[in-house]
């Protein structure tokens, strides 16, 4: 049992079967596609359709009730050949068309491959191939698009089963051998696939024969109406047999695997297009007054609103722009699997292309912008909390130590920001110690430091373990601005590299130094510290104030090991 239905040819109502129908109506719209772009080429596909009509109706007047498939095959035939059509004009014009085709086509290709072998070897076939035919894929034979069955088409070599099984194993071997670790491991996650991506942007650039005139240029037969009848015959020859289930378990287990490839392809797409869906909530709940309630939550974040502010018009155009960028491929392999939708024309194709170019610029450069931005507002930030008195250090963990130390910054020119570090604190001596080394700009050091502390009367001596490049410091005990002590970083005073440990151990800046340690901290550690100790003096009871000070002097740098006022008396 068929299905029948009516049709109007120029004025004559007809009844006629489905596939009937279909074939008839390919062929018509073939005539059309092909005569679109010569002139006079609308006349030409108007008076096959009257050619048509006139023919039906001698098969009506013969007392045909039902026009079934086999007589519009009859028909197709009587009128389909190029001789039948109109004049020879038209036969030239196919030749043209032809020619220029091939020219196109193949004119860079033959430039390249002209040296290469003749048309009985197997590269010569190849060279023909791909001269002769245009690449599409293949609707007759896919499985995911028809890529690689459009390859074994155009290339004309190998079944379209080994096509497919290399798609895979290129596909394996990537996964596998490639790995970036300098770069975030969801970037490295797609670049270690890069085949599964390349067959996607193949899938949506390349069209697939669809059309008589598709599959002609696809196997490489010249396009006439010749040529376009015997297509469109052949095609519903095809439609009508009934589809055969492929029971091949290869085939199968290879469908399985290629769909498995592109699950793992979307999984990360959609873990970030959900961060990015998340993200523009985040920011849309900050803009509007978000912000402010988690710095009440967070009182040390203050400065969060403030960043967010100046960047705010960048992460939205950032998270947007990335919306498109990650939602754009996940519209594309959805819509790829769905087979019983219609392909997109090339135009929305290559819109949608563009627009998602556009967005991935435009994301880049946001997010470039967003991160210049707030690096330059961390930058201000952490000045600003590592500044005192016009004195700006790296972080505030150097003015905390400089606290627990108990040290004043006065002056601080021409040198490194990183003012502490830490030391081994052998012998009793300090965790942390001061490091004042020259900065960047190779100028002379001016700098100022001071303690005060209160002392009870008694006789002291101001002693320091120090480590010095270059000349024009000091360290002194003043009495109010009377100088009581100096240690001279002039004179050598008592070298530690130079003694063992028995006579180091007798240094009273140390309290009960080891023998293990010794070497480590006076000989092998790089570091040549000097022991100073100034001429005692006696101090009634008050403040005194420790003061390590240069004004520009050439020095490379000042390590202060431990400066002290210890009492003799």
């Amino acid at each position: 049992m068929k299905k029948n239905i009516s049709i109007n040819i120029c004025g004559t109502i007809y009844a006629i079967d489905e596939d009937a129908y279909q074939l008839l109506e390919n062929y018509l719209q073939s005539m059309k596609n092909y005569f679109r772009n010569e002139e006079g080429g609308d006349e030409i596909a108007d008076d096959i359709e009257h050619r048509v009509a006139e023919l039906l109706w001698e098969y009506k007047e013969k007392g045909m009730t039902a026009v079934n498939i086999e007589t519009i095959k009859e028909i197709i035939n009587k009128v389909g050949n190029p001789t039948d059509i109109d004049d020879s004009t038209h036969t030239d014009a196919n030749n043209a068309f032809t020619s220029e085709t091939k020219n196109n086509d193949g004119q860079e290709k033959e430039n390249f491959f002209s040296s290469f072998g003749d048309e009985t070897s197997a590269f010569g076939k190849i060279k023909k191939n791909i001269n002769t035919r245009r690449f599409y894929r293949n609707a007759d034979n896919k499985m995911l698009g028809g890529i690689c069955s459009g390859m074994a088409e155009y290339f004309g070599i190998g079944d379209v089963i080994i096509w497919r099984l290399g798609v895979l194993i290129l596909a394996i071997i990537c996964g596998i051998n490639i790995s970036l670790s300098f770069i975030p491991d969801f970037i490295s996650f797609l670049i270690s696939f890069p085949i599964p991506f390349i067959y996607i942007f193949i899938w949506i650039t390349v069209p697939e024969a669809r059309t008589p005139e598709d599959r002609l240029r696809m196997q490489g037969r010249d396009v006439n109406p010749e040529n376009i009848r015997e297509q469109v015959v052949s095609d519903s020859e095809v439609n009508r047999k009934e589809p055969v289930k492929d029971s091949s378990n290869a085939t199968g287990c290879l469908k399985a695997l290629l769909i498995f490839f592109f699950l793992i392809l979307i999984f990360p797409l959609l873990i970030a297009f959900l961060a990015i869906i998340l993200a523009l909530i985040l920011a849309g709940v900050a803009t509007f007054g978000g912000i402010s309630i988690a710095t009440d939550i967070f009182p040390q974040v203050t400065w969060l609103p403030e960043l967010f502010e100046c960047t705010r018009p960048m992460i939205w155009t950032a998270l947007i722009a990335s919306f498109f960028v990650i939602g754009i491929p996940i519209f594309f392999i959805v819509r790829l699997f769905k087979n019983d939708k219609k392909s997109m024309s090339t135009w929305a194709t290559t819109i949608i292309i563009i627009v998602w170019l556009f967005a991935l610029a435009v994301a880049i450069g946001s997010s470039v912008l967003g991160t210049m931005q707030i690096e330059k507002s961390w930058k201000y930030q952490c000045e600003k909390e590592s500044t005192r008195n016009g004195i700006c250090l790296y972080d505030s963990h150097q003015w905390n130590v400089l606290d627990e130390l108990g040290w004043e910054v006065k002056e601080l020119d021409n040198v490194d920001k990183w003012l502490s570090e830490d030391r081994s604190g052998y012998g009793g001596l300090p965790n942390e110690a001061l490091e004042l080394r020259r900065d960047n700009s190779r100028n002379a050091m001016s700098f100022s430091l001071s303690r005060t502390e209160h002392f009870d009367e008694g006789d002291y001596v101001l002693e320091s373990l120090t480590e010095v490049e270059g000349r024009g410091g000091s360290i002194k005990a003043l009495e109010g601005s009377k100088e009581v002590a100096v240690n001279d970083l002039n004179d050598k005073g008592q070298q530690l590299w130079t003694m063992d440990w028995t006579e180091g151990k007798e240094l009273p800046i140390f309290e009960n130094p080891d023998s293990a340690g010794w070497n480590d901290f006076a000989k092998e550690n790089r570091e040549h510290w000097t022991y100073r100790v100034s001429k005692p003096f006696h101090h009634k009871a008050g403040d005194i104030t420790i003061n390590i000070s240069a004004d520009k002097a050439y020095m490379n740098k000042f390590h202060i090991r431990h400066i002290q006022l210890r009492k003799v008396k």
